[in-house]
């Protein structure tokens, strides 16, 4: 190569000595090297001004064989031939200029000498730029309404100058945005808020040179903020019976934009939670045969996406899973009885709703009713009771029961003779618990001469021909003999002092101790009264009688006393089981709990059996004042 340059550099020399000594002339020799892309520097124009008066007055050549060298890469033009021609001592500047291929060159400049010629710097054929889209790909799909576009560009002279974002998204198409770039090598991000919407977009870089190159074609973006319309998911069972049937989902799904690009079915059993892909059944319909092995509550998710990775789900109706075979159960919740508040051996109905959870009819069900836990030696009511509970359905049997003071614990157990083999056998028994109140309140008027009472023995009505204005009603067990002249207030002593196991002993004379109506929980606090006040009796005052509200109101006390004369210690107690005494005052025409009348009083029922002779009768007495 050197050989060549020194050759071409000799055989410019001759010529220009030959044509000096021909022509007036002085001329500008120089060299323009090949660009890095490898483009041929021959055949491309040269232009030569002196920068003293501008580039307007300048002479042009051409470089190469067809130029006045005759050879190739070498340029010589005679300055001499420039409006003013050039001057010792002047400087001239070159450079390759467009011939509208886009390579030029850099300026260079040169001295003007006293010899024949000068040669200027050597110029170099400069590489247009290119520019690529490198992000986003091209007709993709995307769902976010902010994008980041990506532009590459390359310069093998290093004279990157800056690229620009072109796209249509915003008032047609234009220049977005420019950012400065530089050397061989460069790559930008442009960041915009897009509207939904189909647009393109492309790249346009710039060297220092100021050529210029854009991407070799636009690219297409699908801006995609909207997700799929799922408008129904079924299936095509209602229920179940068995543990290894195939159900069939059908999911209904569209997308105007994008369109849909895959859709799953999502089972979500009892205990697990399988995805199915599902397949295009037709238009708009996908499917998704799904495996249901498992009893209980099945629902489907059907998910569909979209081609810029929008997702929209949709959750299916429920769909129970049965056993094949019987399966019994029964529930607290739905044991009844046909009266919540009865009054002691009033005789009600005991109900129970049997279910049959399974598929398979079950045949001769046998249910029984107990007093406490049958497995812990509770008491059967009134024998087994049969019934046929037909698949996936219900019976209610029932067993009548004469209702017992307090609370009693009735459970309900079902298939109690193992007929069925069932999955589950902790559902066949359950239990509910009803109270009888320990305690009958009774009310009445004092206007007239006889006693009138209702069916239940809750109404008494006292006749007479007088008016009375004040007074008290006593009750009693019928067998006791009162000394009205010696009664006491319980919790009281013989001789006015405070006693604290007078309630305890009332409840445990009463069979009571156990009731969350005992006479204590009800009357003590627990061991003394939690009121009390004072009683006129046969015209002695008796103090610090303990008392409750005989109903829901205010108007009408009950207290309790006890009779001194059958007394041998000097305080009640069970030893003596003093007789009973419970009283009211009257108040005459007040509001009670069921109406208005002249006395309410609350007792015990048990206190008919404090004397075992009669169990059946408690007598009423009054004292008026």
């Amino acid at each position: 190569m050197k050989k060549i340059l020194l050759f071409s550099f000799v055989f410019m020399i001759l010529l220009v000595n030959l044509l000096e000594g021909v022509f007036a002339a002085h001329y500008i020799i120089g060299i323009v090297n090949d660009s890095l892309d490898e483009k041929g520097a021959d055949g491309h124009t040269v232009v030569l001004w002196n920068n003293s008066n501008g580039i307007s007055d300048n002479v042009t050549g051409i470089i190469g064989p067809s130029g006045n060298s005759g050879v190739s890469n070498w340029y010589m033009i005679n300055c001499e031939l420039l409006s003013s021609s050039c001057a010792v001592g002047e400087e001239l500047s070159v450079k390759v200029i467009n011939n509208g291929d886009d390579y030029i060159s850099r300026i260079v400049n040169v001295s003007v000498t006293g010899a024949g010629f000068d040669l200027a710097p050597n110029l170099i054929l400069n590489s247009p730029p290119n520019v690529t889209q490198t992000y986003l790909p091209d007709t993709g799909n995307f769902s976010s309404l902010n994008i980041l576009f990506n532009c590459s560009a390359q310069d093998l002279d290093g004279n990157l100058a800056n690229i620009s974002l072109y796209g249509n998204w915003s008032g047609g198409w234009h220049k977005n945005e420019t950012k400065n770039a530089s050397g061989v090598s460069s790559v930008v991000s442009f960041s915009k808020n897009i509207s939904e919407g189909v647009y393109e977009w492309g790249c346009f870089v710039s060297d220092n040179l100021s050529i210029t190159n854009y991407s070799t074609q636009n690219f297409t973006i699908n801006v995609d903020n909207t997700p799929p319309l799922i408008s129904s998911i079924v299936m095509n069972e209602s229920y179940i019976c068995g543990t290894s049937t195939y159900v069939r989902v059908n999911c209904t799904s569209n997308d105007s934009f994008t369109g849909v690009e895959n859709v799953t079915i999502r089972a979500i059993g009892p205990s697990s939670t399988t995805n199915y892909s599902a397949s295009l059944l037709l238009g708009d319909v996908y499917y998704a045969d799904v495996l249901v092995n498992e009893v209980g509550t099945w629902v489907f998710n059907c998910i569909s996406e979209d081609y810029a990775e929008n997702s929209n789900n949709l959750i299916s109706s429920e769909l129970e899973t049965y056993l094949a075979e019987p399966e019994l159960a029964v529930y607290s919740s739905f044991i009844n009885f046909s009266n919540l508040d009865p009054l002691e051996n009033e005789i009600i109905t005991i109900s129970v709703v049997v279910f049959n959870l399974g598929c398979g009819n079950a045949i001769n069900v046998l249910t029984g009713f107990y007093k406490g836990d049958p497995d812990l030696g509770g008491v059967q009511i009134n024998g087994n009771q049969s019934a046929n509970v037909s698949g996936l359905s219900n019976e209610t049997v029932n067993v009548s029961w004469s209702a017992e003071i307090g609370s009693t614990n009735v459970f309900v157990g079902t298939d109690i003779n193992d007929l069925f083999l069932e999955s589950n056998e902790s559902d066949n028994k359950a239990n509910d618990s009803i109270i009888v109140n320990a305690w009958q309140e009774f009310y009445g008027n004092m206007s007239i001469e006889k006693i009138l009472s209702n069916g239940l023995l809750k109404n008494l009505t006292l006749w007479s021909n007088e008016s009375f204005y004040e007074g008290s009603v006593f009750v009693t067990d019928s067998e006791a003999d009162i000394n009205w002249a010696s009664l006491q207030a319980i919790g009281q002593s013989t001789t006015n002092v405070s006693v604290i196991n007078d309630f305890m002993d009332i409840d445990a004379l009463l069979g009571m101790s156990d009731f969350n109506d005992s006479v204590t929980n009800i009357f003590g606090d627990p061991f003394y009264p939690k009121f009390n006040t004072s009683f006129l009796v046969h015209k002695r005052m008796i103090e610090k009688v303990p008392i409750i509200n005989s109903t829901n109101t205010t108007s009408f006390i009950t207290g309790i006393l006890w009779d001194m004369d059958d007394d041998s210690d000097g305080q009640f107690d069970q030893g003596d089981k003093e007789d009973l005494v419970f009283v009211v005052k009257t108040n005459t025409s007040q509001q009670g709990g069921y109406g208005i009348y002249d006395y309410e009083i609350t007792l015990p029922v048990r206190l008919r059996e404090y004397n075992s002779t009669d169990i059946s009768d408690v007598y009423f007495y009054y004292d008026l004042y």
